[in-house]
């Protein structure tokens, strides 16, 4: 197949796929169809409001021809209804601006809205898949064409469409032949206009994925600042960025290209039209086969009608890069959800927390070798469990299947008996708590932070568990208190003070499943003995899974599992498994050897 076969076929996708897009943006459209239809109604009001000017300018045309028949009268009262009628066109637009921007905003807002719960519900496999900043620019520049388009491009277009078509009903009415003459150029128009339709959607998606690209960069800078800081490597980012600020550059200056490039062509094709008409008028004028007036009525309504085909082209432009954004956005909302409730899940009124895994399985992605392999466990109610082993061997992804962040390919994990996949997803998370290596806190109050672990808490219950986190210390002595500003991802604290507050959250929650990756690594020695001081107590009666580093919190667990290459091969206390002199008495030599 040639290169032009190729093209026709990657052109009927590309239609396919905006028709499929307009197709579900007007479904999307269906709770704004009261409001539309009256901006509508509006905009043909105000699409008709301009061809009066055809019969103001016949009548002027037949008192110049003959100005003693003429009535002054009757010439102010055509002025005056001209006047008011374009008053009313103006008024007319100006409602259906107001409708048509009021219906794509809310239509907008809805979908940001959705999209956000849709990225909140993904599977944590599929979304980190995503760059932060790549969906940043889903929600900033694809929702910003989408809003451009509706509010300005689409009232503009039926206007245009209105005077389009009635400029050409009068032309019909004034001088049929002439108008099927000028109506030969319609094809040459239509041909430029899907040609460059087809280069401007390319280039709109060029465009997109550029910024999207940069946009990624610059949030991954941006949160690690400190180590590029670190590092010394200002210089580097800064050129990395300059080269994807090129990209984008490029892309987008091409795509500008194709934009305007299509507007002079087609209005080129419209002026040749123009021209040729007027030439013919003049003739027909000069034979006296019209008069002045008729040749200003017809030549207004060619005017009319060739300002909305030249404005065709560039507001065209416009929706197909609407039609571009909206693809986008569509794409997230697309996304694969968590696995929904089973009908008959069930919400526990009271959870003991043992845990048990029955010949596990996992593995991230279907061509990757397995993280777990076969791997059973019993972890009965109210136990604390160390999990150690080398890096790489699946102790993080143990702790990711009790919450359920991904399931398992084969095996089951039950809690309290009961097949976690048959448990209420959010019953499930709300009886867990988790406290990460690497706090996070988002903007707000160090007050709000801690309510975090639970919404309706009272002021008197955040204070209690930022007592038993030991981090109440430190709150009171700040000028503000519980209501200090932490700033972003809690900049403004230490990291000491950071995890203390996260482990108030966790406190807060009351949670039966406790999950610890290591909660003390980011404290220093005073902190230190102040969390683990709360540990003691927090541990008690719950089931705690704990991603241990270091000795103490390794001597606290009940039980010890070593894990290594995705299996469970030593379990027992700390002194049985350093008596058993195996894989974990020589980690420990290793590691913790004092």
């Amino acid at each position: 197949m040639g290169p032009e076969g190729r093209f026709r076929i990657l052109d009927s996708k590309l239609d396919a796929g905006r028709r499929e897009t307009l197709r579900r943006l007007l479904r999307e459209a269906r709770p704004y169809i009261p409001q539309l239809a009256v901006a509508m109604a509006l905009g043909v009001i105000a699409g008709l409001g301009p061809l009066s000017l055809t019969q103001a300018f016949k009548v002027f045309g037949d008192f110049l021809k003959d100005p003693a028949q003429a009535h002054l009268a009757a010439l102010g009262w055509i002025v005056v209804a001209v006047f008011l009628l374009n008053v009313a066109a103006n008024l007319a637009s100006y409602g259906q601006n107001y409708l048509t921007a009021w219906s794509g905003q809310q239509l907008v807002a809805n979908l940001r809205v959705r999209m956000f719960a849709r990225i909140m519900h993904l599977p944590l496999g599929d979304f980190d898949r995503w760059r932060p900043g790549e969906l940043l620019a889903r929600f900033t520049n694809d929702l910003q064409l989408m809003t451009e388009a509706i509010s300005n491009s689409l009232p503009m277009l039926v206007q245009f469409s209105v005077t389009f078509v009635g400029a050409l009903a009068i032309m019909f009415y004034r001088d049929w032949l002439l108008t099927l003459f000028l109506i030969a150029f319609a094809p040459f128009v239509n041909y430029a206009v899907s040609f460059f339709t087809r280069l401007i959607t390319g280039g709109a998606k060029r465009a997109q994925e550029r910024i999207a690209d940069l946009t990624a960069n610059l949030s991954e800078v941006l949160q690690g600042e400190r180590v590029v800081k670190a590092f010394g490597r200002e210089g580097y980012e800064v050129g990395r960025f300059r080269e994807g600020n090129d990209r984008y550059f490029g892309a987008y200056m091409k795509l500008t290209q194709f934009a305007q490039t299509q507007t002079p062509v087609v209005a080129t094709i419209i002026l040749i039209a123009f021209v040729t008409i007027f030439v013919f008028l003049g003739r027909e004028v000069i034979v006296h086969r019209i008069g002045i007036g008729e040749f200003l009525a017809f030549g207004t309504a060619v005017a009319l009608a060739m300002n909305p085909i030249n404005r065709f082209a560039s507001l065209i432009g416009d929706l197909t890069r609407a039609l571009v954004g909206a693809e986008r956005v569509f794409h997230i909302l697309d996304l694969p959800i968590e696995r929904a409730d089973e009908p008959d899940a069930i919400a526990p009124s009271s959870i003991a927390g043992a845990l048990r895994f029955e010949h596990v399985t996992f593995r991230y992605e279907s061509d990757t070798p397995p993280v777990l392999r076969d791997l059973s466990a019993d972890i009965e109610a109210g136990e604390v469990v160390a999990l150690v082993g080398p890096s790489g061997a699946g102790k993080t992804t143990i702790v990711n299947l009790v919450p359920r962040f991904f399931e398992p390919q084969s095996g089951r994990i039950t809690l309290d008996g009961v097949d976690l996949g048959r448990i209420r997803l959010q019953s499930l998370r709300a009886a867990i708590g988790i406290v990460p290596q690497e706090p996070l806190l988002f903007s707000g109050t160090i007050g709000d932070n801690i309510r975090y672990g639970k919404l309706d808490a009272t002021q008197a219950e955040i204070e209690m568990a930022a007592r038993e986190a030991h981090a109440d210390e430190f709150i009171v002595q700040l000028p503000r208190g519980y209501d200090t500003t932490v700033g972003e991802r809690g900049i403004r604290l230490s990291g000491g003070q950071r995890q203390r507050i996260s482990i108030a959250r966790a406190i807060l929650r009351d949670p039966r499943i406790l999950i610890l990756d290591e909660a003390t690594s980011s404290l220093d020695s005073h902190s230190e003995r102040l969390i683990e001081e709360a540990l003691d107590q927090l541990l008690t009666g719950r089931t705690t899974l704990i991603i241990a580093h270091r000795l103490s919190t390794i001597r606290r667990a009940h039980k010890i599992f070593y894990i290594d290459g995705g299996r469970i091969v030593e379990v027992g206390t700390h002194q049985d498994l350093l008596a058993r002199g195996g894989r974990y008495a020589a980690l420990h030599a290793a590691q913790f050897a004092r």
